[in-house]
């Protein structure tokens, strides 16, 4: 049985106290959590176990699991100042990446002060007192487990009433990560340390025929033999296969933390993840206290990556890596068997096709390559162990070093990477003594200390053995799939089958299919799965499952909202008139939009009760309305009826269709494996709270020379670089679901009306719209760099975003919400497709876009920080710029005139740039005058003139690139600029919706 393995993560969860930074050392800092208390730990205390006090083999060696969690630095800060407490101004928290400052105050803050000691002790047993009874039982460790790494942070904030609680940091004096990210590490270390088939009999007696456990970093990832996402034909198709993916992980993630502990992923965090919350709540009903319910929409929205990085004992590694492969096979095989059931149970689907059919399990059993790679956490060589003392004689001191230099070697640190430097490593030395002269203790340099280069290893790790792969896509004999050009059609035959055999069987529908797509096994899945939904989640309400993902019209519902908001709602009214006239006289246009009516796939609207959902905007777009149509004979009628029903839509927009344009975007963080390094940090100086600058301050003006010259050697370890540690790393994980599953929805559905598809980590692949894409995406922007938020509906404080505890939002967590920080910077693929272009080149091109975006070079030189916005038109060309999101906001500004001004201003201005374009930025400036001088769109409003000029000036010169810079980079002198300007007026005039 695993009953001590579950016991040592009990204790590194709770080795600290729970509220540790509101105690100090006369209240009980120093002291353990409540874990003594509970029932399955009695044989600890008993047997005077503690990690912490016990001399035994196992014991010290689980113990390890703090120290490294903290790494070396950490402990050599504790180790020589005093501790900073929590008093009248509360705490300072520093961001862990940018190292810009919050202020944390309770809201209990005069009690905690008055009776610190008494009141803590109070709090903890209320703590204590809230475990659900059947989680106390012995045997119920399991239970106990989970509630303490996922309820127990919500019950202090309910205890408080306090959100912010969850930002509580584990250190004082280094606050850069939260005392629930370093417990979760230091838990899962523990385990790793302990071993999972430890017994109790082993605790009591070690044998030295016994091998202790080593920690390992383990990676996984898998990946479809086809493309999932991009070989999409339906908006469907590309919600579905995003959805797809992130399913199968969710589940590999369940598995792999209901048999090893959810802390062991260290990414994704499973904290608060809907799909691990709602599984979750149906394993353990009795935690609903503490954990919402997560909505279906939330439910719906695809967030976990295809790569799983966990922290595993190193003989369980090879058998968690099969486990996780078993269960994407197995997660894949229950939606295939639901989708198959549906389709030949329900809708009787071709009747004669067999659940082994080579084109349907065949095909799908082959659709998953699986990849995984492994590294010890410290040299894992018998007699190297994870720590060494630092000593001070000559001959101990070369141990020493060669520890260190084992270390380095074992994870290819060369040169300047390799640890210690000469600051840091004077400093640790003189910590040591420090620490050895006045508390009698050894200090010891620990294996954390390399936890960047340890991470990094396993991705370089991975990435080899992806690269070495040498599977084929499997043969497909016979027709292949009219999507993608992929695998075999689906059909109840033998190999052999004709083009027109096949034919005949993708003629029936089934509501699903549309007569003339054939597609293979995996593409039917995809097309199926809204149908299992309810099945495969347990889930009741099937009206959010309809309105799953947005139509590729839904797009009107942005115009609609504009509309609403500038006060001209009589165009809600025409576009009523509009779609009720199409009903009128094609009534069976109302069967095709019978399930779509209320569900546009569009948060915004489909959440408005007083707006007329009704009109769905299919109705807008004719070819698609014959397409999904069963009108009698209207497969020989086909184009008389699209005729005629453009007929009706061209009497009520007679110019501009509001259907007319889709809008995607994908959007990537920009070197996110440097801040998974620690690259982009800054130094030590920049995370550590004011006090503790007083501390350093004092001892350096202090009478002791020993402090004097201890003073000396910290300061100049601080301004060495930070290195990103364990708790640090596992804190960014738990803190970019504040960006991905809190403020990007929000931004995205509730502020604008898109739909987020796929948000996780720093990515994002949202669907939007014509008028308000560019707002949307400079929001995202602004929001990804905790900047101001241009609305002014967020608090932007210490690079965190917090919305007002009295905003009537209901969907956002009211506390101080993540984001990357101004250091921090990420790129966008934008494509605006006319309705005509097919998904899967205009997802193809926003791919290209975010990529071309990342490659992008300023004339400074710096790349990234980029958005590539491409405008697909119907007749195949493309229309393609690319800028600087600094440039891209004063681009932006252009639009803001666009209300007032006629589109036409744009193109003329990149005619005349491109013809006579200024040959110096000097001559910008004379070049802007001269052009708006001679509009004669601008004459008769000096103030209208005056702010294009100004706001024309800014882009100009944001954009300006010298012509010898530009002859070097192989560029056209006038290209950027003429492009953006050309986009300014596309834009402006496919905005003006007009009517007569």
């Amino acid at each position: 049985m695993s009953e001590a393995y579950w016991q040592t993560k009990i204790w590194g969860l709770l080795h600290d106290p729970v509220l540790k930074a509101l105690h100090n050392n006369q209240s009980g800092r120093g002291e353990n959590s409540f874990w003594q208390q509970l029932p399955v730990m009695q044989n600890w205390v008993e047997n005077g176990w503690n990690p912490e006090t016990s001399g035994g083999t196992v014991m010290k060696h689980i113990h390890q699991a703090d120290w490294i969690a903290s790494a070396s630095d950490r402990g050599a800060i504790g180790s020589i100042i005093q501790s900073v407490n929590y008093k009248d101004r509360g705490l300072e928290i520093a961001h862990l990446l940018s190292g810009a400052k919050l202020d944390f105050k309770i809201s209990q803050h005069s009690e905690l002060l008055n009776k610190r000691r008494e009141y803590l002790q109070k709090q903890e047993q209320n703590l204590f007192d809230k475990i659900p009874a059947e989680a106390k039982k012995k045997e119920n460790y399991k239970q106990l487990y989970w509630w303490l790494w996922r309820c127990l942070p919500e019950a202090v904030c309910q205890e408080f009433q306090d959100k912010s609680l969850i930002l509580m940091p584990a250190e004082t004096r280094f606050p850069d990560s939260s005392i629930w990210s370093h417990a979760s590490i230091t838990a899962a270390l523990s385990g790793a340390l302990a071993g999972y088939d430890l017994t109790t009999e082993q605790l009591k007696r070690w044998s030295s025929q016994n091998t202790l456990s080593h920690p390992y970093l383990a990676s996984f990832t898998f990946t479809p033999v086809q493309e999932l996402i991009k070989a999409s034909r339906k908006m469907r198709d590309f919600w579905a296969g995003s959805w797809i993916l992130h399913y199968l992980c969710a589940k590999v993630s369940w598995k792999l933390a209901l048999q090893y502990g959810p802390d062991t992923l260290l990414y994704p965090s499973l904290f608060q993840q809907p799909l691990i919350d709602h599984w979750l709540l149906q394993q353990f009903p009795d935690f609903k206290d503490w954990i919402d319910k997560p909505c279906d929409r939330k439910l719906l929205t695809a967030g976990f990556p295809n790569v799983i990085i966990l922290i595993l004992p190193k003989d369980k590694v090879k058998a968690a890596m099969q486990t996780a492969q078993q269960t994407v096979k197995q997660a894949w095989q229950e939606i295939s068997n639901l989708v198959f059931q549906e389709l030949q149970d329900k809708r009787h689907w071709m009747p004669d096709l067999q659940a082994d059919s080579k084109t349907w399990e065949g095909w799908l059993q082959s659709q998953w390559q699986f990849y995984w790679a492994a590294m010890p956490i410290g040299k894992d060589e018998k007699g190297v162990q994870l720590k060494n003392t630092i000593c001070f004689d000559e001959e101990k001191e070369a141990s020493f070093q060669q520890w260190v230099d084992t270390q380095n070697q074992a994870y290819n640190l060369q040169d300047e990477q390799q640890l210690f430097k000469p600051k840091e490593r004077e400093f640790l030395l003189a910590a040591a003594k420090l620490r050895f002269e006045t508390q009698h203790r050894k200090f010891s340099i620990n294996v954390g200390s390399w936890w960047a280069s340890i991470f990094d290893q396993t991705r370089y790790t991975l990435t080899s053995v992806k690269n070495a792969r040498n599977w084929e896509i499997p043969t497909a004999f016979g027709p292949r799939s009219t999507v993608s050009g992929i695998g075999p059609v689906v059909h109840p035959q033998q190999d052999w089958v004709s083009e027109g055999d096949t034919k005949k069987c993708w003629q029936r529908r089934a509501g699903l299919f549309d007569g003339r797509e054939q597609l293979n096994a995996t593409e039917t899945v995809k097309r199926c799965l809204k149908e299992v939904l309810p099945e495969l989640l347990a889930l009741d309400d099937t009206e959010q499952i309809e309105a799953s993902y947005p139509d590729l019209t839904a797009g009107v519902a942005g115009y609609l909202k504009v509309m609403e908001e500038t006060e001209r709602l009589d165009h809600w009214k025409h576009y009523n008139q509009a779609c009720q006239a199409v009903m009128k006289e094609f009534d069976w246009t109302q069967k095709v939009i019978e399930d779509m009516r209320s569900k546009w796939g569009i948060p915004w609207i489909d959440d408005r009760r007083t707006l007329p959902k009704k009109n769905h905007p299919r109705l807008l777009n004719a070819g698609w309305l014959v397409e999904d149509g069963e009108a009698p004979n209207i497969e020989e009628l086909k184009q008389d009826y699209r005729c005629n029903i453009q007929k009706v839509i061209n009497r009520f927009y007679p110019n501009n269709n509001p259907a007319n344009w889709y809008v995607l975007a994908a959007g990537d963080g920009d070197g996110m494996s440097q801040w998974l390094k620690g690259i982009p940090l800054k130094d030590y100086l920049d995370y550590i709270p004011e006090e503790l600058k007083n501390q350093i301050q004092k001892m350096e003006e202090g009478d002791k020379e020993k402090n004097q010259a201890i003073a000396q050697r910290f300061k100049e370890f601080l301004t060495t670089q930070k290195r990103m540690g364990p708790s640090t790393h596992n804190a960014l994980s738990r803190a970019l679901l504040d960006f991905s599953n809190q403020l990007v929805p929000y931004l995205t559905q509730q502020r604008y009306a898109g739909r987020l598809i796929y948000g996780g980590g720093d990515d994002v692949l949202a669907y939007t719209n014509l008028w308000e894409w560019d707002r949307w995406l400079w929001d995202i922007r602004q929001c990804f760099q905790g900047k101001e938020d241009p609305r002014g509906e967020f608090q932007s404080r210490g690079d965190y975003w917090q919305l007002p505890t009295t905003h009537s939002a209901t969907c956002i967590a009211k506390r101080p919400l993540f984001t990357m920080g101004e250091q921090a910077t990420i790129s966008f693929g934008i494509a605006i497709a006319y309705h005509s272009v097919p998904l899967a080149i205009a997802l193809e091109n926003m791919w290209e876009a975010e990529k071309e975006a990342k490659e992008h070079i300023c004339p400074e030189g710096k790349a990234k920080d980029a958005v590539q916005v491409r405008v697909l038109y119907g007749n195949g060309n493309i229309l393609k710029a690319t800028a600087k999101f600094l440039v891209f906001h004063k681009w932006q500004k252009l639009l803001d005139l666009g209300v007032d001004i006629d589109a036409a201003i744009f193109e003329q201005a990149a005619f005349m740039w491109s013809q006579h374009p200024a040959p110096v930025k000097e001559a910008v400036a004379p070049w802007t005058q001269a052009f708006c001088d001679r509009r004669e769109l601008l004459q008769g409003d000096g103030d209208l003139k005056e702010r294009f000029e100004r706001v024309l000036l800014e882009f100009l010169e944001g954009c300006f690139i010298e012509p010898q810079r530009r002859r070097e980079r192989g560029e056209g002198n006038t290209e950027e600029v003429e492009v953006w300007l050309k986009l300014a007026a596309f834009t402006v005039r496919q905005r003006i919706i007009k009517y007569e």
